[in-house]
Parts: C-alpha cells; structure tokens; sequence
C-alpha cells in the first residue's frame, strides 16, 4: 500500500480553498475540503490515477494530476509514497500556465 504526504504548499491551498468559501459557507467549506481529502485518499489504493501533467508548468517526472471537480490535486508518486504537490482551481492553474 502507498502512503500520502500532503507538502506545505498543498496544505496552504487547502486553508485557502476553505477560507474563501467559508466566507459564504462554512458547512459548504468543510464538505469541500472532506471531499478533497476524501478523493485524494484514493491514491493509496490507485495511484495512477488522473493524467499525467503536461509539461507546459515546467514539471519533470511522473506528475499527475487527480480532477476533483473544480479542483485539480498534483501530486507525484516515488517508491510507495505519493507526494501531493498543489490543490488548485481549474481557473487558477490555467492562469499558471499562461
């Protein structure tokens, strides 16, 4: 079984993620991010799944990316540990790659 790490920038994008929502909704916020963690949980058992990120970001290696609509999880997988990288808003990743 593979095992996650969430790196500090991913976490930041979480509290971020909540942050803006919880403006309007705390219980939508909460649920959001429950099912964030929830969908990226997968990966221990598939962590293949999602596509491979194309090399427009700048990316090496075997990124990938996880759609949880509308948010984008990229992460990495090395050995049996997978490292998530960033939480993003389809909006603001195609923003980075412009």
């Amino acid at each position: 079984m593979y095992s996650i790490e969430y790196l500090q920038k991913a976490l930041d994008d979480l509290d971020e993620i909540h942050f803006y929502i919880a403006s309007d909704n705390l219980l939508a916020a909460d649920t959001i991010v429950n099912n964030i963690l929830d969908a990226a949980d997968r990966l221990e058992i598939f962590p293949l799944i999602g596509t491979i990120v194309t090399d427009k970001m700048g990316l090496r290696g075997d990124y990938r990316m996880m759609i949880i609509k509308p948010y984008l999880v990229i992460c990495r997988v090395i050995y049996t540990q997978i490292f998530i990288y960033r939480i993003l808003h389809e909006r603001r990743y195609r923003s980075l790659l412009n």
